[in-house]
């Protein structure tokens, strides 16, 4: 992985100790030349469309002055800005509790070391350039102490108020200075000096590091001791803690030069912070890039997979979406899975592959998880596939490997894990026995259908199911002969005549899916021929042709409702598992037979109920 990083790095000319780096500012200090202050104002980054009205997203991406990532303190290097060492301050964009004396409550309480440096860098910086009019400007308004303008923020209740305060407060609102509508920051002459700045801070702490060299580098140079940050404030390596152990080495117990480390931080921040090369999944972070010699590209198909929009799907499906990569044949594709957490990142799996089998591996992906869904064809993010695997709430989330199984099925064509198939299963006994509220209905029917999809891709990628007929698309449905797949298209049946049956009385919320979907599913045996007793009533109950069509289904020629497929009724399905190998209502079914179950299920009861013209009675004639 560091070899690829370190490639990355060259072929886009980045060296890992930039001076300046793109990030969010939210909140503009607007002053005057004599450093009064004007107004506190908010950056826009975008406008976008929701429920039909146009709203601004705060906070808009500059190039902006970071500190190399190691400073000399007392004598001895230190790492800055990191979980582990965060002692010193960005120059010109701020956090407010690092800028304010009060902090935002009128009561600063923290950061009191990190506020009195932040103070004396501008004013080194003003010192240095006495002429500029903005740092003499940003020096004035910082002597005089300022309150947090707080009376300059609107709120449209208190609970907003409340909110935006303790994202200030938790340093998630970035503030820089704009004098007399200069933003200064983007100032040449200051641009110039703190580059030199950082150029100086480098070689102090060159000087300090020993000699040696690395498996990735020719040649000897500098061992870093400190390592550039990534996921914001992650050191990219800590070779001088716990599990290695030193042997004679000091800090350096698995050493690497400085350019490595400089290069590979680079390298993995600027796929970070282009959406093009990375999906966030929950704990998991995945990042991906193509390669044709020196050229590195995005590879923005590879995005689809995080979003649930099913016309870009299509498009990608008909070829038009991609190939923006010249030599698709001979382009190598990389991926990399890691999950950032408490102050270190795990790399969970590395993949290489071409491009052409990962588009093609993706195709065949999106291909397998397209459910009806509302009358259309719909598809699903990967985070939503996920989140049916555990019931629906703040506090319950995928596991990790959930994620990464689902990517990796995607992108490289790997089997969904049995695991992964088993706890489908049961969340969809669990939803189905609880039943669904009418004001929850459609999220009800689109776990339902995202349960559906991971079961159909369970058996597409697991080539010994599909010899067993696993490879289950709605076009075989009315022709597939498996005994669980017949089940679940009659317990749907069965549900459909059940509820049709309470229309006129108020309908009812104790239909046979939601009273014995987990029983029917694994012991039809024991469930079905009950039911089947119970549906005479029903069909009684509905009487006339509804009824005729629901038990005997309608050939395709005598439906009015211009779709050209035949219905099964409630006698065909069952005839057609008297024709199976079981010959009856199974006693038992496989966990694999219970997915196939729940895929004829769904199709069944996807499947619309048929409108036939009414015979005329002799009435109407005259």
């Amino acid at each position: 992985m560091i070899n690829e990083l370190l490639k990355i790095a060259d072929n886009i000319g980045l060296t890992g100790y930039e001076t300046y780096k793109k990030r969010t500012v939210h909140w503009f200090i607007e002053l005057d030349n004599d450093g009064n202050y004007l107004g506190f104002s908010p950056s826009t980054g975008a406008t976008y469309i929701s429920k039909g009205k146009s709203n601004e997203t705060r906070g808009k991406k500059f190039i902006v002055p970071c500190n190399y990532h190691a400073q000399i303190k007392n004598g001895e290097i230190n790492g800055v800005c990191t979980n582990q060492h965060n002692w010193l301050p960005d120059f010109l964009t701020y956090p407010a509790n690092e800028l304010f004396p009060k902090g935002i409550y009128g009561k600063q309480e923290k950061k009191l070391d990190k506020l009195k440096k932040s103070g004396e860098l501008i004013s080194e910086a003003n010192k240095a350039l006495p002429q500029n009019r903005l740092l003499c400007a940003i020096t004035r308004y910082i002597q005089k102490e300022p309150d947090f303008p707080s009376k300059d923020l609107f709120f449209s209740n208190d609970k907003e108020k409340a909110s935006l305060l303790k994202r200030f407060d938790e340093e998630f609102e970035r503030i820089s200075f704009r004098v007399n509508g200069k933003i200064v920051f983007l100032d040449e002459e200051i641009k110039r000096w703190w580059i030199l700045r950082n150029e100086k801070t480098r070689n102090e702490v060159l000087s300090l590091l020993p000699e040696g060299n690395d498996f990735y580098l020719s040649g000897k140079g500098k061992l870093t001791e400190f390592f550039p940050v990534v996921f914001n404030n992650i050191p990219f390596a800590s070779f001088d803690k716990d599990p290695f152990v030193s042997y004679g080495l000091g800090k350096q117990t698995t050493p690497l030069r400085i350019e490595t480390s400089e290069k590979a931080s680079a390298a993995l921040n600027w796929m970070l912070a282009d959406k093009n090369y990375n999906i966030v999944m929950g704990d998991i972070t995945a990042i991906f890039w193509a390669r044709n010699n020196n050229s590195v590209n995005s590879t923005g198909f590879v995005s689809l997979i995080s979003k649930s929009d099913s016309l870009e799907v299509k498009d990608f499906l008909k070829n038009i979406w991609g190939h923006q990569q010249p030599n698709i044949e001979e382009s190598d594709f990389y991926a990399v899975l890691i999950a950032p957490k408490r102050g270190r990142f795990s790399i969970y799996s590395w993949h290489t592959e071409t491009l052409k089998n990962a588009e093609e591996k993706l195709k065949s992906y999106f291909q397998s998880i397209v459910i009806p869904l509302n009358g259309e064809d719909t598809t699903f993010s990967i985070s939503e596939l996920a989140g049916v695997t555990v019931r629906k709430g703040k506090n319950s989330s995928p596991l990790p490997n959930t994620y990464i199984s689902l990517f990796e099925t995607a992108l490289f064509g790997l089997p969904v894990p049995y695991k992964l198939f088993k706890a489908v299963l049961i969340r969809q006994g669990v939803e189905m026995a609880k039943g669904v509220e009418e004001k929850n209905k459609n999220e009800f029917e689109k776990r339902l259908a995202a349960r559906t999809a991971v079961v159909k891709l369970y058996f597409k990628t697991n080539k010994t199911n599909m010899t067993k007929g696993g490879n289950m698309e709605q076009e075989k449905h009315d022709i597939e002969s498996n005994a669980g797949y017949l089940c679940g298209r009659l317990l749907a049946m069965l549900d459909r005549i059940h509820i049709a049956a309470h229309e006129k009385s108020g309908g009812t919320n104790n239909s046979p899916a939601n009273r014995v979907y987990s029983t029917a599913s694994k012991t039809p045996a024991l469930i079905f021929p009950r039911l089947c007793d119970l549906v005479r009533h029903h069909l009684n109950k509905i009487g006339g042709g509804r009824a005729r069509n629901l038990e005997f289904g309608v050939l395709k020629e005598k439906r009015t409702d211009g779709i050209d497929e035949d219905f099964d009724g409630l006698a065909n399905i069952c005839n057609k598992l008297k024709e199976s190998n079981e010959k009856d209502f199974p006693r038992i079914l496989t966990l694999e037979n219970q997915g196939r179950f729940a895929i004829g299920f769904y199709y069944e009861r996807c499947k619309k109920e048929p409108r036939t013209q009414e015979p005329k009675t002799q009435n109407d004639k005259d």
